[in-house]
């Protein structure tokens, strides 16, 4: 899976904004979507971004279950807005 040509996460103070090339504004991520983007950006799997988000946020292994849901959902609202590809 992969970031769609011509979409990128900007930062403008606090915000994350996921952006189309020509500067048109489609939806804000929190930090910890924005956090998921860059691991997706960097090639990471399902299974990588759930480990390196349970290390980031210091996850007991109770929420490991809940993180993995997370990271499921996110990815799949990034597939249903045309955002992410599959390889």
């Amino acid at each position: 899976m992969k970031i769609a040509e011509g979409y990128e996460l900007k930062q403008m103070g606090e915000h994350y904004l996921v952006m189309q090339e020509n500067e048109k504004f489609l939806f804000a991520l929190n930090e910890t979507g924005a956090f998921l983007w860059k691991g997706v950006q960097s090639g990471h799997s399902k299974e990588e971004l759930r480990e390196s988000l349970c290390r980031e946020y210091e996850a007991d292994p109770e929420d490991v279950p809940m993180i993995a849901q997370d990271v499921e959902e996110f990815l799949a609202q990034l597939s249903r807005r045309g955002v992410l590809e599959e390889d």
